[in-house]
């Protein structure tokens, strides 16, 4: 740490083509660096602003080169008596000795500049059948800088944790006392608590009075990230509250098309306010592209209030009189129909036809406009939808390129669909209270906020419980 700055500095560093650059990019949210499927892009050391604090201390993310032949390194350095000092004073040709040029580099910038060592493996290898790694943790202890080992390339979201793998590196590099941590943090799959988490393990590592300010950058991050957070879940309560509220007047005795284009009005608003909201989602994340939301509804996921019944809809009910003259309840839906009446029961008992049902149960109905609407359940799954769509955003890393949906895993639906069934009255009573005229929609959306945050906060939990204190 520089005092007079007041700067930490964090190192990327791996062998060759692990995935330093895509990391970066995906911590900093932002494009640096260039990503290509070979060997030795990154050619020198650069160093990007990961956080700031208001009093103008800056963490500092270095990406470095890669290693190359690190054995023919580790030998090299061996052979001195003062490895550091020979890295220092060598001067190579990157055109003549690339690879070279850049383990050279790496290591100058890592001694230079470095507060704490971000060292990346590649997860999906077995750390024994990586020949490359014990050369560059002995050139790592060289340094003496302390080291966090990072698991990269674990693949997509899985149900069970990376423990296995961690256990697997832990062992392997326990001999090795610069190491302080194994971590997973996947550039293509991390959640943004997982970032949380390793802050802290830098905070850990550091003394003091490095350590105080490494404090001050988690809680710069956090208050970051809540917001961010915070911003999602407002997102997504104020479209359900919007959709909660719609609804489509029917002109009186409507019935077959003029129910179909109303139908269609509602699912197109709701696609297209479901799509805003994902667009805006991707962007406050950091991220680049847009959502494809593709809404399907069935008849089942709209319900009719106040319609007015024909005699020649009556027709069309055919034996559902024979159910209520035999006792059952006077509450029956078809189709969106709702009848609630004993006026109705009264002319069914009364043997009246079909214009005298419909005489009934309009009178009933007097003074009210039929509207269609969204049913409870479809408002509910619209709310799970969101959070599945959060889930996905806040795993994509940047280093992927462009947000791109994907279809979520299985362990992610059960997570989400329990809890929003564990709330599930508290959001059937917000979608009773958005119905209607004179409904203060800010009010719904304040009340569908933290619905959703504790639904969202449950699942996070339930993934990463060590970061459970960050959410």
């Amino acid at each position: 740490m520089t005092e007079s700055t007041r700067k930490l500095s964090l190192s990327l560093l791996s062998h060759t083509n692990v995935g330093k650059t895509t990391l970066a990019r995906t911590l900093l949210r932002r494009d640096v660096g260039e990503v290509l499927d070979q060997t030795h892009v990154t050619r020198e050391a650069t160093a990007h602003i990961l956080l700031s604090t208001r009093e103008g201390a800056e963490l500092l993310l270095w990406d470095t080169p890669g290693f190359g032949d690190s054995v023919r390194l580790a030998r090299e350095l061996g052979d001195e008596p003062d490895p550091l000092r020979w890295v220092r004073e060598c001067q190579i040709d990157a055109r003549i000795e690339r690879a070279r040029h850049s383990s050279y580099e790496a290591v100058k910038s890592v001694d230079a500049e470095s507060d704490v060592i971000l060292y990346l493996v590649n997860a999906a290898e077995y750390p024994e059948d990586a020949g490359y790694v014990e050369a560059e943790m002995q050139i790592l202890t060289w340094i003496g800088k302390p080291v966090l080992v990072l698991l990269n390339q674990t693949g997509p979201p899985r149900e069970e944790e990376l423990a296995a793998d961690e256990v697997r590196w832990r062992e392997h590099l326990a001999r090795w006392k610069v190491v302080r941590k194994v971590i997973g943090l996947d550039a293509f799959t991390r959640c943004w608590v997982q970032e949380g988490r390793l802050l802290e393990e830098v905070r850990d590592v550091l003394d003091e009075p490095a350590r105080e300010l490494a404090g001050r950058f988690v809680e710069a991050w956090r208050l970051e990230r809540q917001e961010v957070f915070r911003e999602s879940m407002e997102l997504f309560a104020g479209e359900l509250a919007r959709a909660a509220h719609d609804e489509e007047l029917l002109v009186e005795g409507a019935w077959g098309n003029d129910k179909n284009q109303a139908m269609k009005a509602l699912a197109g608003r709701l696609e297209t306010g479901s799509s805003e909201v994902v667009d805006r989602l991707i962007a406050l994340h950091g991220l680049d592209g847009r959502s494809s939301v593709d809404l399907r509804t069935a008849l089942a996921d709209f319900a009719t209030s106040a319609e007015k019944l024909t005699p020649e809809r009556w027709g069309v009910m055919g034996g559902v009189a024979t159910g209520l003259l035999g006792g059952l309840t006077a509450d029956i839906a078809s189709g969106g129909l709702s009848f609630g009446s004993g006026m109705v029961l009264g002319a069914l008992a009364g043997g009246a036809g079909a214009a005298g049902v419909a005489k009934a149960y309009n009178t009933v109905r007097s003074g009210e406009s039929a509207r269609v609407r969204w049913t409870d359940p479809v408002l509910t799954r619209t709310a799970t939808h969101f959070l599945l769509r959060y889930l996905a955003v806040a795993h994509f890393g940047r280093g992927r390129g462009g947000w791109r949906e994907r279809e979520a895993p299985a362990f992610w639906r059960r997570e989400v669909n329990a809890a929003v069934e564990s709330r599930a009255v508290y959001f059937r009573g917000v979608w009773k209270a958005a119905r209607g005229t004179n409904v203060d929609l800010n009010a719904q959306r304040a009340a569908l906020a933290p619905l959703l945050t504790g639904s969202a906060r449950d699942v996070l939990a339930r993934f990463y419980p060590e970061a459970r204190h960050l959410i």
